[in-house]
């Protein structure tokens, strides 16, 4: 082949690439020109879901009461407003004998007796002043766990509602008050002392407010003795804290019913167990992503007085390992602890409703295969307030009832564009 001939079929090869690359070219869409809806890979739109309680695959809730006694509480409470009638009782185990440096002695007699009260003005209200803080003997004894203002014990009525109550060991008037009071009450009788002495102080005394309107928060008692040793001229000075102490109320705090309720003293609990389902509205739960989970409880209205709340109550999420309606109300089945919040009195009187974040726990149940979720909601502290408030449960009108939120985004579908 002759050199014109060489470049003749070189042009003609070269052609017959470029119309070839056309051609292919031609079968292939660029993906910069597809609609962003039909791309591999597009995103899936967020959806938002909102399940009334009563339409899970399960739901159950109850309130328990009796997490903090007013035995245990941080505080007692001394009261003659018209709203509460209220009285701290106590006992005093006065020892047989006392430590020296360098001996034990038997107590010969007890000189200058006297009753430190300390009180939180800020948990306090005074509406006229003075009061008169009193010191009762009692003439029954009382149980400091079931005592109540009906009763001195479990199955055990007082003979007059609110104690029985015998002579005046001594009182204290209040006067003023300025952030921090302490008043003393004199109680200088020995053989008061030796009686106490002799039966482990049974059966106690009780603090009774009496002239202006007061509530008294009674933060400690002290009582201060000096006891003269047997053997011994110059008494040995004591500071004792009571040995067991509790508070009476009336009126008595009302039984729970269909609230769930959170709060007071005693301290109530609420709980509950939910099946998150399968999917929503034809939306798999599986394989989505949970942006974000939360139950909304409805408040219902304050309770009466002397039970509404008055200040902030602390709560906090707990996780339960067991099943709660089988176990009862006290078993120890939470484990950990999640969120922490704080309930305002003035958003929950408006209406406001008490969310619990559950993004985590959603996610958690899902991920398991079961769905299943158990939880409660206690005060933290519990017994850090008389007062108590009540949720709507799934057994409340439709409107009101326990509602749960899901937020996610589905996972996206990867269609090969025709």
């Amino acid at each position: 082949m002759t050199g014109v001939g060489r470049k003749i079929s070189l042009r003609a090869a070269l052609i017959a690439a470029a119309v070839s690359s056309v051609t292919l070219s031609a079968c292939v869409e660029d993906p910069l020109s597809l609609d962003a809806g039909s791309a591999p890979g597009a995103s899936s739109p967020t959806l938002d879901f909102t399940i009334v309680s009563s339409d899970l695959p399960s739901w159950r809730d109850t309130a328990y009461s009796g997490f903090a006694l007013p035995s245990e509480a941080a505080f007692n409470l001394v009261s003659n407003t018209p709203d509460m009638a209220s009285r701290l009782l106590a006992l005093l185990n006065v020892p047989d004998t006392i430590r020296t440096f360098a001996d034990t002695l038997p107590v010969d007699r007890f000189d200058s007796v006297s009753v430190r009260v300390v009180i939180d003005t800020v948990g306090s209200r005074f509406t006229t002043l003075p009061v008169t803080v009193r010191m009762v003997a009692l003439t029954r004894g009382f149980s400091e766990d079931s005592a109540t203002w009906s009763q001195a014990a479990s199955g055990v009525p007082w003979t007059t509602p609110g104690g029985d109550l015998g002579i005046e060991l001594g009182s204290a008037i209040l006067s003023e008050v300025s952030d921090s009071v302490r008043i003393e009450i004199a109680v200088d009788q020995d053989s008061l002392m030796k009686s106490w002495q002799d039966s482990d102080g049974e059966p106690g005394f009780a603090f009774l407010v009496d002239g202006g309107e007061a509530l008294l928060e009674v933060r400690n008692v002290v009582v201060r003795y000096d006891a003269l040793l047997e053997g011994r001229e110059v008494p040995v000075s004591r500071t004792q804290s009571l040995t067991e102490n509790t508070f009476i109320v009336s009126p008595e705090m009302p039984p729970i019913g269909l609230g769930l309720r959170l709060g007071g003293t005693p301290a109530s609990r609420f709980y509950l167990e939910l099946r998150v389902p399968a999917s929503v509205d034809g939306v798999p739960l599986e394989g989505s992503t949970i942006n974000h989970a939360e139950i909304a409880f409805t408040p219902l209205g304050p309770p009466s007085a002397p039970y509404e709340l008055e200040r902030d109550l602390q709560i906090r999420t707990i996780r339960l390992l067991a099943d709660p309606f089988v176990y009862g109300p006290k078993t120890p089945i939470g484990a950990g602890t999640l969120t922490l919040q704080t309930l305002d009195p003035d958003s929950l009187a408006a209406g406001r409703p008490l969310r619990v974040d559950m993004t985590r726990r959603v996610r958690e149940a899902i991920a398991s295969g079961q769905g299943l979720i158990r939880m409660g909601l206690r005060a933290d502290p519990d017994g850090q307030t008389l007062g108590f408030w009540e949720f709507a449960s799934v057994d409340a009108a439709l409107g009101l009832r326990p509602r749960l939120r899901i937020v996610l985004t589905p996972p996206p579908d990867f269609q090969v564009p025709n």
